[in-house]
């Protein structure tokens, strides 16, 4: 019997900046509506963690502006956070 290799896995292993790129893509794709529909009300914490983010991307490291855009997004995506 064959193993089963993920592609994703394997393009995420050879090339991390990549992966991670790639998970900040969809972090901010999620990311968007929900500040978008928050619009004039974002808290200062929220506000403060998207220019967290956004140093994150302008100093190159995209890894920890991943990680931080997809705790946010879970944040607000949860029911308590909608008010």
């Amino acid at each position: 019997m064959g193993e089963v290799i993920s592609l994703r896995w394997y393009r995420e292993r050879r090339d991390p900046a990549s992966a991670a790129l790639g998970r900040l893509d969809r972090a901010v794709s999620r990311l968007d509506p929900l500040v978008r529909e928050r619009a004039g009300a974002l808290t200062l914490t929220i506000e403060r963690e998207l220019l967290v983010i956004a140093r994150a991307v302008a100093d190159g490291s995209p890894e920890r502006a991943a990680d931080r855009a997809e705790r946010l997004a879970g944040i607000l995506e949860h029911p308590a956070a909608s008010g």
